[in-house]
Formats: C-alpha cells, structure tokens, sequence
C-alpha cells in the first residue's frame, strides 16, 4: 500500500495493491504480476483536482515500487471515472482495455420479474431433481468449496484464486456470504458474495454443470446468491470480472440471463514489452 500524507503527518489518501507470483516449474518464481484496485481512498475534503495530483505522486512510487520488485505485468481495475487518471496511467506506459461487468439491480423489481423463463424452468428442475442451495456451516465446507472452485477455474482465464485463507475470512465476515449446491449430499457448486454498502459483489460462483448438465446447477447457484443478496435488500450484484467484450462468451450469455445489465468499463494494463504497450494502445485508443 501506498500513502500520502499532509505536512501534519496524518493521511490523506491511499492506493493498495497486490504482487502475484507465478511458479511455472519445480515452485521456482519466474514472473510477478501486480494488481493495484482502484485509483485510492481519498479524505472527504479532497476535490476532484487534488485528488488527482495525489494520485500521480501516489502512482509515481507505485510503479517504481513495483517495477524493482520485478513486476513486470501490472493491472489497474475499479476507476470509478474513465479519464481519472488518465495522463498519469499514460506516462507510466498504461494501456486502456475495454471490459465488460454485469450489474443486477435488486431495488426496483423482484428477481423473478427480470430473469428470462429459461432460467426460472432451470432453477425448478433442479429443486425438483433435488438439488438444494445453502448457506455454509463449518470451516470444513468451506475448504470443500474452496477446493471445487479452484478445479473449477484452472482451465478459465480466470485462474488467479486467492489463498483459502481469505474465503474463511469471508466466511466469518457479517459482510461475506458463502453457498454451497448439492446433491444427494454431494457438493456440485457454490458462490461467494461480498456485501460493500448496500451494494453487493459475486466474486466467485463454480458447478459441475458437465457433470449434471440436464440440472444445470449453476444455473441455481447464481439464482440462490442473486434472491439471497435481494432479501438482505441490497441495491445492486455487480458481476465484474466477466473479461473483454467479444462478440461472443458463453458466460457473459449466462450471467445476463438473470435480468442483469451489460456495462462497459476500462482496466489499464501495463505490459514490461515497449512494443506490445504501443501495438495495445494503438488498438484500444479511447
């Protein structure tokens, strides 16, 4: 993490990131990657153009910090404004990509009225075929999931899963929200949720859904997470990690069956090759 602080000492805003290390062969690290979220938090009292100063001088030893530490891929996600930034992102050899979430409103009509039939046949022949959705109960189930998602995700190009140790976390967090599917006691599937305000996000959601393809378990899953998260009456599920916008993706075709609307965001890359950094920007110009 990195701060800034006034000449009183005190602190007035912060940006956090992650290093990622990959172990390609025999454990040994060959490459790092970092993800920094958001352009920061910031005290209330500082407006727009400040706080974009604190971010440049907060992102100049950012970088340099990671850049020694030999990360030599570097992503940003999470800017709440599309050109916050965007001169600093740009000095530091960042390049904007298109990239697509799905937010679920919650506040206005129920669940049932927004998604499709095809989903509400799908969750009926599962509870009927007997499959059951639940809130977890020990540790144990916990690590059980754990293990499914992280299968589950191996051969998706989402394959960074964080360590075990922070969905117990969430587990015992009154702001987490853990589900397990099964069947004939049996664990097929699960979802992890994060309440932020009275905003909620589906960080993680895995079934066996090859296995029991004429269930379709993931299909109750999600639905499961999406009315629990409306009965605590939050606002919004925000699905944020559903990648670039191709023309066509099988999941972002799922999650948007569910009622949720398609929203179009930016994460800033930062690639250690000057040629691909150039080739990038002039392809994804905004």
């Amino acid at each position: 993490m990195v701060v800034a602080i006034d000449e009183k000492g005190g602190v007035v805003g912060q940006i956090l990131a992650q290093i990622r290390v990959k172990r390609r062969f025999l454990y040994i690290n060959f490459t790092r990657r970092a993800r920094i979220y958001g352009e920061g938090c910031y005290k209330d009292y500082i407006d727009y153009i400040e706080r974009g100063k604190l971010f440049d001088i907060m992102m100049n030893a950012l970088v340099a910090h990671l850049l020694r530490h030999r990360c030599f891929h570097i992503e940003l996600s999470d800017i709440s404004k599309k050109m916050f930034g965007y001169r600093t992102l740009r000095k530091h050899g960042f390049v904007p990509i298109p990239w697509i979430q799905v937010h679920h409103s919650l506040h206005s009509r129920a669940p049932e009225e927004r998604a499709s039939a095809k989903v509400i046949q799908r969750v009926e022949k599962a509870i009927e075929s007997g499959f059951e959705t639940r809130k977890v109960e020990s540790k144990a189930e916990i690590h059980q999931l754990y293990r499914l998602i992280k299968r589950y995700y191996i051969l998706r190009k989402q394959r960074y899963i964080p360590n075990e140790e922070l969905f117990q976390q969430i587990g015992n967090s009154v702001f987490g929200h853990i589900y397990v599917t099964e069947y004939k006691g049996k664990m097929v599937g699960g979802s992890v949720v994060v309440d932020s305000g009275t905003d909620s996000m589906l960080w993680f959601d895995a079934a066996m859904e090859k296995r029991y393809m004429f269930y379709h378990p993931h299909t109750l899953t999600v639905w499961y997470a999406i009315k629990e998260t409306h009965k605590r009456k939050q606002n919004h599920l925000h699905i944020l990690n559903l990648g670039l916008p191709f023309s066509h993706s099988n999941y972002r075709d799922f999650i948007l069956s569910f009622g949720g609307k398609p929203v179009s965001a930016y994460r800033w890359f930062r690639f250690s090759n000057s040629l691909m950094r150039h080739i990038m920007f002039w392809y994804y110009q905004i």
